[in-house]
């Protein structure tokens, strides 16, 4: 029988090409492999470092918008208005109306990629430049800082000229305020010129060694010249210990022609330098991360928006006539949100089958919009909704409104 006794060493000088050099490392004692890239990759158990830190990377969970090639709602040339893929949104450089199409990729497999789904953003109207961003919470990134991460993303140039695409990391520093999104950017740029990022949000430059995967890092980004291919591109990120959020962007560096489309996919965060394969989780998974910042009681796929039928969307939160007639306080409806959002966050009501935005009579003598709405306990759980019953209500008849809740980082 054989045994290999290695000795404790610091970090080995990049090997030569086709080499790698394999040691026990003297700052944590496990054992890693330096490949001729100088990426380093740990193959001791040290627990789910692959893990995707961000949310939604697979682009699967879309509650806000339609699948289909939709012009981006609230797109706006300073926030994160422009809600796409749940976590997601982009941010615009000149007065357009992009367009964003998630792709299921079940029945069409395409070439180069490991999820199921993938995004698209068309330019549509005007020349412009983009931003594709995702905000994370304190709670999310803490036990990343003083470390390293890698950010990978894989990209396809559907329509237009190949063109160079820029991945980035900013953190909020410690003048900002912990899970407060600053205004996003003063200024996007022009062609080949960095964003303004918001205050006290701050650019952190990869780093130099190893050096990136199909890409160059130039300054405070990884920039990657899209091909008509899915390609993979990373490089690695050292968090500052005292950072306090985290914001992963990808953003076009040259102007786009109108018609431009890019298709965005696998979008992830992994902690450690290891070049790590996409892997979805599971999709009800994915969907509680999500529903943290965002919720509804519509079905998942449909876009939020009042008067849908019963039969297309259901009743919402429902409750029943407590007190016949236009009586105050006849409507108790309890909303409880499938998941603990991660603050409490903004809830936005819809009426079922008519227009507006209160409870609505659905069953008894010629259904009807009840009146004076009120919200009662707000929280990150849920809240109470009453109003006042209409003339022809009956104890016992059947009440629903729609909702929204939302927490996402917006600005």
């Amino acid at each position: 029988m054989s045994r290999l006794i290695l000795t404790r060493v610091a970090a080995p000088a990049t090997p030569a090409v086709d080499k790698s050099a394999v040691y026990i490392d003297t700052a944590d004692r496990r054992i890693k492999q330096l490949d001729d890239n100088g990426v380093i990759s740990t193959l001791s158990n040290i627990g789910m470092q692959n893990l995707n830190v961000l949310t939604n990377g697979g682009l699967s969970i879309q509650q806000r918008v339609a699948t289909a090639a939709t012009a981006i709602p609230s797109v706006s040339l300073t926030t994160r208005a422009g809600q796409v893929a749940d976590r997601w949104a982009v941010t615009v450089g000149n007065v357009t109306t992009p367009l964003w199409t998630q792709i299921d990729t079940g029945t069409a497999v395409e070439t180069g990629l490991l999820a199921k789904y993938y995004g698209k953003i068309t330019q549509n109207t005007n020349a412009a430049k983009f931003i594709f961003s995702q905000f994370l919470a304190n709670q999310d990134i803490a036990h990343l800082r003083g470390g390293k991460i890698r950010l990978s993303v894989k990209i396809k140039q559907f329509v237009g000229a190949n063109a160079n695409y820029r991945l980035g990391l900013l953190q909020l520093n410690t003048s900002g305020t912990i899970d407060v999104s600053p205004a996003f950017i003063s200024a996007i740029g022009g062609a080949s010129v960095e964003p303004t990022w918001g205050t006290n949000l701050v650019a952190i430059n990869p780093d130099a060694s190893p050096t990136g995967e199909n890409g160059t890092i130039s300054g405070a980004a990884l920039t990657i010249a899209s091909t008509t291919n899915w390609v993979r591109s990373s490089c690695v990120f050292t968090i500052p210990s005292n950072c306090l959020n985290l914001c992963v962007v990808l953003y076009r560096d040259t102007i786009g022609a109108a018609s431009d489309a890019c298709g965005i996919a696998e979008i992830q965060m992994t902690q450690g330098s290891d070049i790590v394969d996409f892997v979805a989780l599971p999709f009800e998974q994915e969907l509680e991360r999500c529903q943290r910042y965002f919720s509804k009681s519509f079905p998942l796929t449909t876009v939020p928006v009042a008067s849908l039928t019963v039969a297309a969307a259901g009743t919402g939160a429902a409750g029943i006539i407590g007190k016949a007639g236009a009586t105050a306080l006849a409507v108790h409806i309890p909303i409880n949100f499938p998941i603990k959002h991660w603050k409490a966050p903004t809830l936005t009501l819809f009426t079922p089958v008519n227009a507006g935005a209160v409870p609505m009579r659905i069953d008894g003598t010629t259904p009807a919009s009840q009146t004076t709405v009120a919200t009662l306990g707000l929280t990150d759980t849920g809240a109470n909704i009453t109003a006042t019953g209409d003339a022809a209500g009956t104890v016992g008849d059947l009440v629903g409104v729609h909702w929204t809740a939302d927490s996402e980082f917006v600005a």
